[in-house]
């Protein structure tokens, strides 16, 4: 005999599974006798029918509770808490505030801080630093002491509550806002999250850590290192002499971006080192950071290329397209990535968008400080950022004459 193995329980038509217990209690009390509608013995057979229908309806309805697809709240955090995954409490707010005083002036570890009607503290006791920097400035990562998003927006000034000798009292929020407060997390929020987890998703690859990056507080972008970083060696065989740009896809290298915080969206060398470790551990390889054992890569920090724009249009524009021609390209400049060749074709793209691709107009870039020549090759059309550099557009000037009726006011 061949067996059924069905192992889904299919839940009968009402009335068939009605059918089944009146032919049940025909056969099992009536001998095999029929049994007269609305009878005491139909009403008997109905009884035991509606309690069949309950039992097909709770089975369902625990089978269900299995599924976190479909759980109700409490289940599913009973089905995730048996994979060691829970709600998110209430977040602490963090940012970074920049402090001022004597050089080289020792800082006590936490620091503490009112700013607006919020308290924060040093956010780790362990990567704080330890000193004001030789320029007079140092930057430190904080958090709010009570949990949840009011911290998000504290100010752009406040106090140090710490009294340190040689440093000032006032320090300046970074961005003027910090980020990643939050309210404990909700019941569909914690679905979502539980259900992505539950996928198959290898940690072993370079978009797994950009999306770990962005979980840093307040980073806006992570980025592979690429363009000018990836050409070949000088010292490479004679053989690859025409090798050209080399793939850097393979390399676990970074960047991250603090667009809300930083001018020009990078951050100082302290910040990404301490990204660096908490991401890749110390020693490398250990599986001491977020990655897992054997995996290793870097956080490169960004320097700075200051720019200036000019923009020539030989006819005449409004002060409504002038102004939106310097937001969109202020807002370009901080979706391009360092060490990527920055040509003015991109410029003229936007510049065209607006006032029209009819208008004959120009642009052209130049370094805000000339011995900024070294970090860039600065052509007519074009300027490729050296290694790790990043430009940042200063001022865009836009010069405009009229169309043979005068000049423009």
């Amino acid at each position: 005999m061949e067996l059924d193995m069905t192992c889904k329980l299919e839940r009968p038509d009402p009335q068939a599974l009605f059918n089944r217990y009146l032919n049940l209690f025909s056969s099992t009390v009536l001998g095999g006798a029929s049994i007269i509608p609305e009878s005491n013995e139909w009403y008997a057979a109905s009884v035991n029918y509606a309690i069949a229908e309950q039992l097909y309806a709770v089975a369902e309805q625990a089978w269900k509770e299995r599924d976190p697809r479909e759980a109700c709240c409490e289940n599913l955090q009973e089905l995730a808490a048996a994979n060691g995954v829970y709600p998110r409490p209430a977040v602490f707010a963090q940012g970074y505030v920049k402090l001022t005083g004597t050089a080289n002036t020792p800082l006590p570890s936490p620091l503490q801080f009112a700013i607006g009607l919020q308290n924060f503290i040093t956010a780790s006791v362990t990567t704080q630093p330890s000193e004001i920097g030789a320029n007079g400035t140092v930057v430190i990562r904080v958090r709010a002491l009570v949990a949840g998003p009011a911290g998000n927006t504290p100010g752009a000034t406040g106090s140090m509550t710490t009294v340190v000798a040689g440093v000032s009292a006032t320090v300046q929020v970074c961005g003027g806002s910090f980020c990643n407060g939050a309210v404990a997390e909700e019941c569909e929020a914690f679905r979502a999250r539980y259900l992505r987890r539950l996928q198959y998703n290898p940690r072993a690859t370079n978009t797994w850590i950009i999306d770990k990056i962005l979980e840093w507080p307040c980073a806006t972008r992570a980025l592979q290192r690429a363009g000018s970083c990836c050409r070949c060696a000088d010292n490479l065989p004679a053989d690859c002499e025409n090798c050209g740009c080399k793939d850097c896809g393979g390399k676990m290298e970074f960047y991250v971006m603090f667009d809300n915080s930083f001018p020009c969206g990078i951050a100082p060398p302290g910040v990404v080192a301490e990204i660096q470790q908490w991401l890749f551990g110390s020693p490398q390889g250990y599986g001491l950071g977020q990655v897992e054992i054997g995996i290793c890569g870097r956080v490169f920090a960004v320097n700075p290329l200051p720019i200036d724009l000019y923009i020539d249009i030989a006819d005449c524009i409004s002060t409504t397209q002038r102004t939106a021609i310097q937001n969109q390209i202020r807002e370009f400049f901080s979706t391009i990535s360092p060490s990527i060749l920055l040509s003015s074709r991109s410029i003229e793209t936007i510049i065209a968008g607006i006032v029209g691709a009819d208008k004959n107009f120009s642009s052209r870039f130049e370094l805000v400080d000339p011995l900024d020549a070294v970090n860039t090759s600065l052509s007519s059309c074009d300027l490729e950022p050296n290694c790790d550099f990043l430009p940042c557009v200063r001022n865009i000037y836009i010069n405009q004459t009229g169309s043979g009726e005068g000049v423009c006011l």
